[in-house]
């Protein structure tokens, strides 16, 4: 016998209650196979919608904790790069310190120079710089600098401000061990009888043996006779004390003037003393005028040098 499943159908009973009526309904027997699988579909559906949700769910926290991660990561390298720019910054501080620092000690280096320059008498002038080289043109392509290059730029500036401060200290203690010599030199020559005692070159009568003249015999003579006009000016010829001043038939109007290492000058035949006894006096002072005062012929200074006590030729101090 062949079943025909579509003329078959389902009779649903509704009962109200026990006062109504019985309502009947008749549906096709392959209703509830559709309503059946369509439930099944439905829960199928449902499944796979919360399974795709949970996977977003997952991916969507996986992604957040990439993103917190990279912030993370962002902010480390944030500070770090913060952290660098305020070393290098520091740095800078310090190099610009050290580079005053050095001007400074440049500075006190060019007064000592110019300290000694003077005191050397030399009038030697700083060269100025080349225009070429001190001009603001400039140029070339662009090389953004990287970190590292600043780095070691500022490493190898470190160093050489290092070696400069010792090259410095260096050359500033030679230059003050210079001017130190230089003024003990210049100390020498203000206390050496290095100059002549008058602007005349004169000499009449010279150091050593000559013929007298009064008597005409042979005789030593002590010192230079130096002819100058009367009442030139007398000068001391280094920086000492006057040891005595007097007159006397032979000598004059005479001064004494005591150096160091054993020196003395002395001046005779002097129209006027203008010194006192103890007295300082520098070098090139004016100490009396030229005459003929003593046993003289005529206007002249009789200009004597002694070295401990014992007249010496003074030749070898006039310049």
């Amino acid at each position: 016998m062949k079943l025909k499943w579509g003329k078959k159908r389902y009779t649903f009973v509704i009962i109200p209650d026990a006062n109504s009526s019985v309502r009947r309904f008749e549906v096709p027997k392959l209703i509830p196979y559709i309503a059946g699988a369509g439930l099944l579909s439905l829960v199928i559906v449902t499944l796979f919608l919360y399974v795709l949700h949970a996977r977003t769910v997952m991916v969507a926290s996986n992604l957040q904790t990439r993103v917190y991660s990279q912030d993370t990561l962002y902010a480390t390298t944030v500070q770090e790069k913060n952290e660098t720019i305020e070393q290098l910054q520091n740095e800078v501080i310090k190099l610009s310190k050290q580079t005053s620092d050095m001007k400074s000690q440049i500075d006190d280096i060019r007064k000592l120079e110019e300290e000694v320059q003077t005191i050397k008498g030399s009038d030697k002038k700083t060269a100025s710089a080349d225009p070429a080289s001190t001009g603001k043109a400039m140029g070339g392509v662009m090389h953004p600098a990287t970190q590292d290059e600043v780095k070691d730029m500022l490493e190898q500036t470190r160093t050489m401000l290092t070696d400069m401060n010792e090259e410095v200290d260096n050359l500033k203690n030679s230059i003050v061990n210079t001017k130190e010599e230089a003024l003990a030199v210049q100390q020498k020559q203000r206390v050496t009888p290095s100059i002549w005692p008058v602007d005349s070159r004169t000499i009449t009568s010279g150091f050593g043996l000559r013929q007298d003249p009064f008597t005409f015999r042979p005789t030593y003579h002590s010192g230079y006779d130096i002819s100058a006009p009367l009442n030139s000016k007398v000068k001391v010829t280094a920086d000492g004390v006057v040891q005595s001043t007097g007159s006397d038939s032979l000598h004059g109007n005479n001064i004494v003037v005591s150096h160091s290492d054993g020196l003395r000058t002395w001046y005779m035949h002097l129209n006027k003393i203008n010194v006192d006894k103890g007295e300082k006096v520098e070098k090139g002072q004016v100490i009396g005028l030229v005459g003929s005062t003593g046993r003289s012929t005529g206007n002249h200074l009789h200009y004597e040098v002694l070295k401990n006590g014992v007249s010496i030729d003074p030749k070898p101090y006039l310049k």
